[in-house]
């Protein structure tokens, strides 16, 4: 009685098993076509992320930018400077870690941040190959469990003579077998590839905030934004400066400057009088700027070093002039 017990309740555990593994059959392969679509989306960003490199990277021209933006930020251009730092784009890691190192510039402005920002962007790396990591595994497995899932059909086919039903499930088989061994095949090269991209990416990125903040000192960052970055070349969003004439007479703004162009039939970019328009209107005078009258006085200024350097922007009246950015107002 408990020998009939036992073989009943051993026979109820394998056709348990047998029926487990026969409902598996069709989740094993739509989890195989999915993981081969998403190897392929990971191979043509790989191909893109390539090309970018191949097109664009340059060390030198990283040095350059990372040096000129480093100037920009002494001459109190902070928007020339973060131009020359979005001029390295060929890696969306790079790009991104540069747009997050933007707005701290021009928000928080955590002098400890960049260090950070480096940090969380080596764990995103390290997201990134988890991706194509996990196909290189997933991808065989799906395929030794499409293989031998239809191969207890296929036996059982060729016990009862039915050729069709061992011809279908070993088709079904080897065909799994290989979709699971590409999968693998190609999350394997793409990781492998990636790994050394992404390294050389974080190097660079260390190696261009050494340039930028590795002299000492406390860039000059501008005005907070309280807003989206605006990296247009007017500076509409900046105030009309006041232009006073070196004798101290009086102030004109340059909204007065410029009425009294156009009733003067005067085009703008023309010389005036007296031939040299540079000397005849200087910057504005700062709030704690020495008084045009007196300058040779070296100005006083405020203790202002928790605060942010405000930027000014200075356009000489001529043909000759130059942009606002190019001009150092100190």
């Amino acid at each position: 009685m408990h020998i009939v017990l036992a073989t009943t309740l051993a026979h109820g555990i394998e056709q348990t098993i047998y029926d487990i593994s026969k409902l598996l059959l069709y989740p094993v392969l739509i989890a195989a076509l999915l993981c081969l679509c998403w190897a392929i989306v990971e191979v043509g960003w790989f191909l893109y992320e390539l090309y970018l490199r191949m097109r664009y990277r340059d060390l030198e021209a990283l040095e350059i930018r990372a040096l000129k933006a480093r100037d920009a930020f002494a001459k109190g251009q902070p928007r020339r400077a973060y131009k020359y730092l979005q001029e390295n784009c060929y890696s969306t890691v790079v790009a991104r870690f540069l747009f997050d190192l933007i707005r701290n510039y021009q928000t928080e402005r955590i002098a400890e941040k960049p260090l950070k920002l480096l940090q969380e962007y080596e764990f995103y790396t390290v997201k990134r190959l988890e991706k194509t990591r996990i196909l290189v595994r997933v991808g065989p497995m799906l395929g030794l469990m499409g293989t031998l899932i239809p191969l207890a059909p296929a036996l059982t086919g060729l016990a009862e003579g039915n050729t069709k039903m061992l011809t279908d499930n070993l088709r079904i088989a080897f065909s799994v077998t290989v979709i699971g061994l590409l999968i693998g095949g190609l999350g394997f090269i793409v990781s492998i590839v990636r790994d050394r991209f992404y390294q050389q990416d974080i190097s660079d990125l260390e190696y261009m905030l050494e340039l930028l903040e590795g002299g000492g000192g406390r860039l000059r960052l501008g005005p907070p934004r309280r807003h989206a970055a605006d990296f247009d070349d007017a500076d509409d969003d900046l105030p009309d400066l006041t232009l006073v004439a070196p004798n101290g007479d009086g102030a004109t703004s340059g909204a007065a400057v410029a009425a009294a162009h156009d009733q003067a039939d005067v085009p703008m970019g023309a010389a005036a009088t007296p031939a040299d328009p540079a000397a005849a209107f200087a910057p504005a005078t700062l709030p704690f700027a020495p008084s045009p009258a007196t300058p040779d006085v070296d100005p006083v200024l405020p203790d202002i070093a928790d605060e942010p350097t405000e930027i000014f922007s200075w356009r000489p009246l001529s043909s000759g002039g130059v942009a606002d950015d190019d001009v150092d107002p100190t």
